[in-house]
């Protein structure tokens, strides 16, 4: 895997965490709108892209590996807790402290979703967020259900893997199939519940990514004859929810998710074997947007939310808080990158191989 390659995957996670923001920031009106309908399906597609480029980066992380062993687990989940964990952690305390501060009270005219965050909150709250049992999800940082369900399936990742690592491509669609189908029927028996549902669901996404590091190699005469054509079909998948919405038409969540994890990997195909669109990801905007994709995404709520509670009373329309708290969200992200999620991760790095080596 050389480098432009793995700047070209950060660089999809960086579009991607800023379409969440676009999500959240559309998200925050009450009512249907023509923007709200073009954004708000964007939150979860870039989700299910997400945990397809962790299912690729997890599996380059562990490929130089011959075998699972208890030092190569080890070293492997002390790393992920301080690259996921770890800012998680201090970004809830934060979020819990500011929110507490703030006692913010219903706005009119924003949506439930907006109004739930921050609001009601208690100990118990902060609890359930910090030992992630996937409860209140929605009130401190409405981002953490998605890094909730990462460190689950990171824990049993290794194990999936290893277990995958010499299955042939169809053997990978039945075990993301069986994913989607346990998941689901997890979901339709007790709901949102503790997360369950959805963290079965979607370890489907990360076995794709599995598939996609494994085999994506073999498609490349396929691929490089019909790049034109993959791109179509993978965008209007990725984005059909926009179509439908657009069009005034409902859509099966579960469905559309499904549909969006086929649409992602073939988006994804299509970069391992464009040059161009290597090239044009290499670039130093979406390298930075790579960069700070994780804080971008752990922080932006915790951004806007808060300064449109301290800018209400002052009368200013919404559109323009919205606007003031873009500049701060890039700002802030910056700012967690380099204090928190940078030696977080450093560290991280540095104990496990610790580890590794002292367990050889």
């Amino acid at each position: 895997m050389n480098i432009k390659r793995i700047y070209f995957l950060d660089s999809l996670r960086g579009i991607a965490a800023l379409t969440v923001v676009a999500t959240h920031l559309a998200g925050s009106f009450a009512g249907e709108s023509f923007t709200k309908n073009i954004f708000q399906s964007f939150g979860r597609s870039a989700v299910v892209l997400f945990f397809i480029l962790s299912g690729i980066v997890l599996s380059m992380s562990l490929q130089k590996n011959n075998r699972m062993s208890l030092r190569v687990y080890i070293s492997y989940i002390v790393k992920r807790f301080f690259r996921i964990y770890l800012p998680f952690f201090i970004l809830i305390i934060l979020s819990y402290g500011l929110f507490t501060a703030l006692e913010p009270q219903y706005i009119n005219g924003l949506s439930d979703w907006f109004n739930t965050v921050g609001t009601n909150i208690s100990m118990t709250t902060l609890v359930d967020n910090i030992v992630m049992t996937g409860s209140d999800v929605e009130k401190l940082d409405p981002v953490v259900w998605s890094l909730i369900v990462e460190m689950r399936v990171s824990i049993i990742f290794p194990i999936l893997f290893f277990a995958l690592r010499k299955a042939s491509w169809q053997t990978l669609l039945l075990s993301a199939g069986t994913a989607f189908v346990l998941g689901t029927g997890v979901l339709f028996f007790i709901g949102q519940k503790f997360l369950i549902g959805q963290t079965i669901f979607h370890t489907a996404f990360f076995i794709l990514g599995i598939g996609l590091f494994l085999h994506q190699s073999k498609l490349k005469d396929f691929i490089g004859k019909t790049k034109l054509e993959v791109l179509v079909i993978s965008l209007i998948l990725y984005l059909h929810v926009m179509f439908l919405n657009l069009m005034g038409l409902g859509n099966i969540q579960v469905i559309s998710d499904i549909l969006e994890g086929f649409g992602a990997v073939g988006i994804l195909l299509v970069c391992y074997h464009s040059i161009r669109l290597q090239s044009e990801l290499n670039k130093p905007l979406y390298r930075a947007l790579g960069r700070y994709s994780f804080s971008i995404y752990l922080v932006h709520c915790l951004v806007f939310i808060p300064l449109i509670h301290i800018l209400y009373p002052y009368h200013l329309t919404f559109i323009i808080m919205e606007g003031l708290s873009i500049p701060l969200i890039g700002i802030f992200a910056v700012i967690v990158y380099w204090l928190v999620e940078k030696p977080s991760q450093t560290l991280g790095r540095l104990v496990g191989n610790n580890i590794e080596a002292h367990m050889t």
